[in-house]
């Protein structure tokens, strides 16, 4: 049976916006990385990533859990708005270590933000 994958909340400045957003991210393959969007199976029954950015790669910091804690983790600094166009620019995409389209499919129903 598939484990079931947590989402996290990352809170992030994009480039050129002015109000904070918060973007998902997952672990996958003992890193975190941030998905800004899923492509979902036609059915609805499974997702996969459209692409997904480490969150390495950018200066940031773990939240503590609290009750008036609002994501699990935060961005330092301003992230590039390109990462999060339909097409990634080849320069950012390779600054960032983006992964276009991975293979990997998460059932809908084990895709959760813990309670």
């Amino acid at each position: 049976m598939e484990e079931p994958k947590r989402l996290f909340r990352v809170a992030l400045y994009k480039e050129g916006t002015s109000p904070m957003e918060i973007c998902a991210a997952m672990r996958h393959e003992g890193e975190i990385w941030l998905v800004p969007d899923w492509i979902r199976s036609p059915r609805g029954r499974s997702a996969k990533p459209l692409r997904m950015i480490p969150l390495s790669k950018f200066p940031h910091k773990k939240i503590p859990p609290t009750s008036e804690a609002f994501a699990d983790y935060a961005i330092d600094g301003v992230v590039p708005k390109g990462l999060f166009d339909r097409r990634v620019p080849s320069v950012l995409s390779a600054a960032f270590g983006v992964l276009e389209r991975p293979a990997v499919r998460v059932q809908m129903g084990l895709l959760h933000y813990p309670s």
